[in-house]
């Protein structure tokens, strides 16, 4: 069998994978939902919060497109901050087809007329999405004992929160010492291998980091924009919800065959939310108060997203001068800048 007959065989077992899990998720859902009775909940629509909170998802990855950016620039792929920020966004659609090879092979065809060579356009696009799925596991595995959904000795395992750190940190090690091997055997003209520095990565996770919270304010808005007398803003209200979001964003990014991570955030969401509300409303309509959150918030942000992209779309850019893929490119590694 051809490498392309094996690729398409891959896509087609995926899909099916994908559809079965979506059918399966969706119908343990309708499932729930249908033994809600109308008016038995304490939820009400505030528009004027889930505008907001669809507005800050969209900041969320602005702070990770802006790593990117910003790792494109350190390996010579000098695009304009609007074409990086652009390519980003609209990419994030390739996140719907599953295995979720299309996000950085989206990148690497729309930067292609910008002069980004395909090399560094995919290498650094697998190291931004490898530092924001870290800093989330990060901040997931270090909050999670706050959501009270997992015994004590599980969730204060600092082993392996000191390896999810330590993931983007190693493989830029690994990296830069593989493209200093490689060089050795290549032409002193050869175009230097991607290799990000360990001390951006590490820039990167605080990216990481700032994205997160932007997501776990924005899940406060949309809690409060749809539970009546929801827990009031706090400090542990916000730390609580932090380390919701981050879980439930990092396991729909690992269940790779979900278009976009569709049922297993929502599952996830469900479970690490549900005890907040599980004292006032008790077990059973406390799990149908947080798979309405975890709806309500997917909605939003797909609704922020299609918005953004629309006119992302519409408004293209400039074409830069064609770079010539089979000539030296120069890449001047500069010490980046916090």
């Amino acid at each position: 069998m051809s490498q392309g007959n094996r690729r398409k065989l891959w896509l087609t077992v995926e899909t099916i994978v994908a559809v079965l899990l979506i059918s399966a998720v969706g119908w343990s859902f309708r499932g729930i939902l249908k033994g809600v009775e109308p008016g038995t909940l304490p939820l009400r629509v505030r528009v004027e919060l889930l505008v907001p909170a669809g507005v800050l998802y969209l900041l969320a990855h602005l702070c990770w497109s802006t790593f990117w950016v910003r790792l494109l620039h350190y390996e010579g792929v000098r695009v304009s901050w609007y074409v990086g920020l652009r390519t980003y966004y609209i990419s994030q659609f390739g996140k719907y087809v599953p295995g979720k090879f299309l996000v950085p092979l989206m990148r690497v065809v729309m930067l292609r007329p910008h002069g980004g060579h395909p090399v560094p356009v995919g290498v650094t696009a697998v190291y931004e999405t490898l530092t924001s799925m870290s800093a989330g596991a990060l901040l997931a595995v270090l909050f999670l004992p706050r959501l009270g959904v997992l015994p004590p000795w599980l969730s204060l395992n600092t082993t392996a929160l000191f390896a999810l750190l330590a993931l983007p940190l190693g493989l830029g090690i690994l990296n830069k010492l593989a493209a200093r091997i490689a060089k050795k055997n290549r032409g002193p003209d050869a175009r230097p291998l991607p290799a990000p520095s360990v001390w951006l990565l590490t820039q990167g996770l605080i990216h990481g980091a700032a994205g997160y919270c932007l997501l776990a304010l924005s899940l406060g808005l949309t809690i409060r924009g749809l539970v009546v007398n929801a827990p009031d803003w706090s400090m542990d209200a916000f730390v609580t919800e932090l380390g919701a979001v981050a879980l439930c964003y990092v396991a729909g990014f690992v269940v790779v065959v979900a278009p976009g991570g569709l049922g297993a955030r929502e599952t996830v969401l469900k479970w690490a939310l549900a005890g907040q509300f599980a004292q006032a409303l008790g077990e059973k309509q406390a799990g149908e108060v947080a798979l309405l959150i975890a709806l309500t918030l997917r909605i939003t942000w797909t609704v922020a997203e299609l918005v953004a992209g629309a006119i992302l779309y519409v408004i293209k850019p400039a074409l830069q001068p064609p770079v010539r893929h089979d000539e030296t490119i120069p890449i001047h590694h500069e010490k980046p800048h916090v």
